[in-house]
């Protein structure tokens, strides 16, 4: 009978045996995104346990998500898991106390002190960022970008799926230069940003741009060099601009002056029509006889693409009969 006895007094003893359950993730401090894990590892356990978790909005604690999950012990009475913790897109973001509680018929756990946690929902956003997609650029390029994120993790620019110096870091401005001159053939290539915040939300833009560093070239068709103005009349003005991608020419950086023969700033010749061909671009203006012109006198003409190239400076000088 003692011996029985003593048998029975062991098992009440083992089974009376408190439980314990230990969080490992997350931590204090940790940053929660939209889908998450609670990981746990029970020791102790004798039968089915339930553990439930609970995430309390700290500023409204009305604002809770709960989550219960049941774990069956191996022999030895350990069990380890994970619970998903989720958050939709409509829960504030903020401050979070997440409690964890584990309950077993015939068996006592012990209280898991609440983790503070900081969720944050929403993706990074890129709000600026130049150069902007289908933009023309030359052989050294300033990359920028604005950040509207507060919890940066890390940002990250790269250039056709490879990496380029000083390409990553966690600020709110983006600041990356980009040497082209590796690159041997113009053309159409791929900038990509990727952002990635404490909590794991991931935000990538690509942005496309043509890398031309050829510059444009301006042919005058007319007038020729020699042309005579004469009294009461007008010269016709047509000019090709060329450049080697379509679109390619700054419409605004076609400057045609008349200038004298030292150089000095007669007039600006107004355009009268401008029409894009494919590569090209074709210009025509008028210089007129009312323009106070000495007799002899240049027509210069500059232009400039959209990647800042700037073409050679053409010139044609023009007289004026009678002087």
């Amino acid at each position: 009978m003692r011996v029985f006895w003593m048998l029975g007094a062991t098992l009440a003893a083992t089974f009376s045996q408190a439980a314990t359950i230990t969080v490992t993730k997350p931590t204090d401090g940790e940053y929660l995104g939209r889908s998450n894990n609670v990981q746990i590892n029970i020791t102790g356990s004798n039968r089915e346990a339930t553990v439930v978790v609970t995430a309390t909005n700290v500023a409204n604690p009305a604002n809770r998500v709960s989550v219960e999950r049941k774990f069956t012990p191996e022999p030895g009475g350990d069990a380890t898991g994970t619970i998903p913790l989720n958050f939709g897109e409509t829960s504030p973001q903020g401050a979070y106390n997440i409690q964890v509680v584990a309950t077993e018929p015939g068996n006592t756990y012990n209280t898991v002190a609440p983790i503070p946690v900081i969720v944050d929902i929403r993706n990074p956003k890129i709000v600026d960022f130049d150069p902007i997609s289908n933009s023309f650029v030359d052989g050294t390029v300033n990359i920028r970008a604005t950040l509207d994120e507060p919890n940066i993790k890390e940002w990250r620019v790269r250039v056709n799926n490879s990496d380029i110096p000083n390409n990553s870091g966690n600020t709110e401005e983006i600041n990356v230069v980009w040497d082209a001159s590796s690159i041997l053939t113009d053309g159409t290539q791929n900038i990509e940003f990727r952002v990635e915040d404490l909590a794991g939300n991931v935000t990538n833009r690509n942005v496309s741009v043509t890398l031309d560093r050829r510059a444009p070239v301006i042919s005058i068709l007319a007038p020729a060099n020699g042309t005579t103005l004469f009294p009461r009349s007008s010269l016709a003005v047509v000019l090709n601009v060329q450049d080697q991608f379509a679109n390619a020419i700054d419409r605004t950086g076609v400057d045609v002056t008349l200038v004298s023969m030292d150089n000095r700033f007669l007039a600006r010749v107004s355009r009268r029509s401008i029409r894009t061909d494919g590569n090209r671009i074709v210009w025509t203006g008028r210089v007129q006889s009312k323009f106070r012109l000495p007799g002899q006198f240049k027509l210069v003409v500059t232009a400039v693409d959209k990647a800042g190239n700037a073409a050679a400076r053409q010139e044609v000088v023009l007289r004026v009969q009678g002087q």
